[in-house]
């Protein structure tokens, strides 16, 4: 069992130090708190926080530059040689592989960024093997305030608001202060190693900080329900408990169980405990592992907690007999994203598609299977792999010295864990082990490569394993000239200048983005609604460089948009034309093509064209599937019409409210209220428990007592029984007959204006008004009659205008009545 060991020598030694490594603790604590980079108006943290690494390295190398006698940078071992070797290789791969890219300019900014992991890569390791052991645990204790500052953020937030149901509504509330929960839980967990090291072998007040720390940090995970960071959580601490174990097998010492063994092993049990009773979506019961690891809207839990309060509520709907076959959670996105990479890949094996054009590739057979509630239009970016992501944009080559960037450190950990006699120090190498396999399953899953803070442990842990093996084997440097030496400082200088200066045009790109996407956010192209900018300032704001937004999809819509403000449509479809190349769906730029075409051409056949062209792509894509149906309504094409909703509904079987849509649809056209239950019976199978279509299949249940649609002969005996009514001055009876008519007849308006009619004699005037209007509106009879009875209800509610506009139009159609009036009721 570990012991608390002092590390006075360790801690004192830091005051020992020489002034170069004490900067160097400044510059690795400027590297870790990248994350505090704010967003600085961009799209993403991404782009500000690689801008900043960027020029961190620029100063990092200059201050290693002007220092080079003591920290010999480029004098490295076999093993550093080999290591950055195989980085530096990884690079050029990526350079290559940008004659067979789709979007130059894409493999330019994430080269780029590559460059800045590797320059940091190198300046971190310089630092960190002058002093490895100082080196780790300064960086344990910093770790110690990251935790505990972000983690108290999902505390605070979850914990604050401990009585509100957790949905996914609940947990877009949630600011983490990265860009999503995901990346969040992703840099708390891969320090939750080094926090444990703390609490294990620091003194004094850094073991009880580490401590709290690690409390917080496990507290907050729990709370967040990241499933890659709870399975990396569940692997760490197994791993520790298991290593601590073993320690004390290998000592050879009686089973005693510690405070800190114990700590570790009970404390997430009780925080997990906890953390079910917080946010309950049922007030009776505490939540179950599913709630807090695949949180649902709150329209599911609303819709399941009315059955089960009621377990009747189901006989009072039509038996549910639609089966369908739903797909699993994860199929509709890593593993169709992972098979999309590896189609990708088998097109090309040997270069890629193309270093960082992921983004740019065609992606239909993902959007066939892809589906959200919103229906908003959605290009993935990354595979949700690394791995498999740079085995489909570099080839099997850049794949090959990709791993070998994690398999390396593997290798030599274990060479140094066998070697170690000491426990203690066995334990640190475990700690960076455990680190660094933190980080590896996220790239599994995820993809941390395109995330700095995140990036930067996968160097600290490569560095402190190439260190401490260096300081083990005692690998001689390798000496190098002074020349040669300074021409390598400045070949990475002018990189990183390079770098840099993508880094800021990315940046600036991105703001400018956010600032068009914040301006054109919930108005209308085609109207006269003024903007914060126009077409000329934006214009000359302009730079083509990247192509694509953060998103992959195409920059250039932004500016063809604001070209449509200005009714300059033949430039819009100039610029769309234009950038109908930098990706291979260009779905944007279609999408605005068509409602160029509908909405200001007039072209229903060219708008035709390019929306049916996306929605063959992406069905899902709310948008341009409203406008495709606008199309087809204005040409009606009502066969296309319900064709396009059964495609969409199936490829975006999560959006309820199309599903009422849908219902509502096939009945105004079959009149045939089970054909409108089966529809809603699919829908509740997709989406079981939904308030919203069980409320919906409620309501209908209601009408089908009644015939779905009564005849000609039906209506007309009706009309009858309701003027038998009517005559005899039995007007609610009357009434009744009529409101029956128009629950299978909702378009019948002789009912409705009878109805009015009947307003009008119990002098309900402002009721007779509106379904008289309706009449009215739907021109649905010629003999003025509406016209004239609208009219008298105007008059009695002294609105005298509106009444003699009633009356002359009541006298145009000879109403006999109107014609009768005397000329002061109805002469302006």
């Amino acid at each position: 069992m570990p012991k608390n060991k002092s590390t006075k020598k360790s801690v004192s030694s830091f005051n020992q130090l020489p002034n170069q490594l004490i900067i160097a603790h400044i510059f690795l604590l400027l590297y870790m708190i990248s994350c505090f980079v704010p967003l600085l108006n961009a799209m993403d943290y991404d782009a500000p926080q690689w801008l900043y690494f960027s020029l961190l390295n620029i100063a990092s190398l200059i201050f290693l530059f002007k220092n080079n006698s003591f920290f010999q940078a480029f004098q490295l071992s076999k093993k550093a040689k080999l290591f950055f070797g195989v980085m530096t290789g990884f690079f050029v791969v990526g350079c290559v592989s940008m004659l067979v890219a789709i979007n130059v300019s894409e493999s330019l900014v994430h080269l780029s960024r590559l460059l800045n992991m590797v320059v940091a890569t190198f300046c971190v390791f310089t630092y960190v093997r002058k002093n490895p052991k100082v080196f780790f645990y300064f960086a344990g204790k910093v770790s110690i305030f990251l935790v505990a500052f972000y983690g108290w953020r999902a505390i605070s937030y979850f914990v604050g608001n401990a009585t509100v149901a957790r949905t996914n509504e609940f947990l877009l509330g949630f600011q983490s202060g990265f860009s999503s929960i995901n990346i969040y839980t992703a840099f708390l967990v891969i320090q939750i190693p080094l926090l444990i090291f703390g609490f294990l072998y620091f003194s004094k007040v850094w073991k009880y900080a580490s401590g709290i720390s690690l409390f917080i940090g496990i507290f907050a995970l729990l709370l967040s329900g990241s499933r890659t960071a709870s399975l990396s959580l569940v692997l760490i601490l197994i791993s520790v408990l298991g290593f601590l174990l073993y320690g004390l097998i290998r000592q050879k010492k009686t089973f005693q169980p510690k405070l800190e063994f114990l700590s570790i092993l009970l404390i997430p049990i009780a925080l997990g405990f906890l953390v079910l009773n917080i946010n309950r979506v049922d007030k009776t019961m505490m939540n179950s592992p599913s709630v807090i690891l695949n949180t649902k809207p709150s329209d599911y839990y609303k819709g399941k907690k009315a059955v089960t309060r009621n377990s009747s509520a189901q006989e009072k709907l039509p038996t549910n007999t639609i089966k369908i076959q739903k797909p699993a959670s994860l199929s509709s996105g890593r593993f169709s994203l992972w098979e999309l990479a590896f189609r990708n890949f088998k097109k090309s094996p040997v270069l890629g598609i193309g270093y960082g054009n992921y983004k740019a590739v065609g992606k239909k057979e993902h959007y066939q299977n892809f589906a959200n509630s919103r229906g908003t239009f959605a290009n993935p970016r990354r595979a949700h792999s690394d791995f498999i992501e740079k085995l489909a944009e570099t080839g099997i080559i850049g794949f090959v010295l990709y791993v070998s960037l994690f398999v390396l450190p593997l290798f030599w950990f274990v060479r140094l864990l066998v070697k170690e006699k000491e426990y203690r120090i066995q334990f640190l190498y475990f700690t960076i082990f455990l680190v660094a396999a933190a980080y590896t399953l996220d790239a599994l899953l995820n993809f941390p490569l395109e995330r700095p803070p995140i990036q930067l442990y996968f160097m600290l842990s490569a560095s402190l394993i190439i260190a401490f093996a260096e300081k083990k084997v005692g690998n001689p440097t390798t000496e190098s000239p002074k020349k040669p030496s300074l021409i390598l400082f400045g070949v990475v200088f002018l990189f990183s200048i390079a770098s840099t200066a993508s880094n800021y045009a990315v940046l600036s790109a991105y703001q400018l983005q956010r600032n068009l996407r914040t301006d054109l956010m919930g108005k209308t192209l085609f109207s006269e609604e003024k903007l914060k900018n126009n077409f000329e300032s934006v214009k000359k704001q302009w730079t083509n460089y990247p192509q694509l937004s953060y998103v992959g999809t195409v920059n250039n819509v932004f500016l063809a948009n604001y070209a449509i403000k200005a009714k300059q449509y033949d430039e819009a479809l100039k610029i769309l034309d234009k950038s109908k190349s930098y990706n291979v769906d260009a779905l944007l730029v279609k999408a605005f093509k068509a409602e160029i075409f509908l909405n200001a051409k007039e072209n229903l056949d060219s708008a035709r064209y390019y929306s049916e062209q996306v929605f063959d792509i992406y069905p899902a894509f709310k948008t341009n599937y409203y406008m495709l149906k606008k199309i087809y309504a204005t040409q009606k094409d009502t066969a296309s019409l319900i064709k396009a909703m059964h495609r969409y509904s199936k490829h975006n079987f999560r959006d309820i409210a199309e599903w009422q849509t849908k219902a509502n649809t096939i009945y105004e056209f079959t009149k045939d209220s089970d054909l409108m239950l089966k529809v809603l019976d699919t829908a509740l199978a997709y989406n079981t428990y939904s308030q919203k279509l069980l409320d919906a299949k409620k309501e209908i249940k209601e009408k089908v007592g009644f015939k779905s649609y009564l005849s000609k002969a039906e209506v007309k005996a009706k009309h009858q029984e309701a003027y038998n009514f009517f005559v005899k001055q039995q007007y609610e009876k009357a009434r009744a007959v009529y409101l029956e008519i128009l629950k299978t007849n909702p378009k019948d308006f002789l009912s409705i204006q009878n109805i009015g009619i009947i307003d009008l004699i119990q002098k309900n005037y402002e009721a007779a008004i509106k379904n008289l209007s309706r009449v009215i509106k739907a021109r649905a009879f010629t003999d003025g009659k509406a016209e004239y009875s609208r009219g008298y209800c105007y008059e009695q509610l002294g609105k005298l205008e509106k009444s003699k506009e009633d009356y002359r139009a009541s006298r145009a159609k000879n109403y006999p009545q109107a014609i009768s009036l005397p000329p002061s009721k109805y002469e302006e």
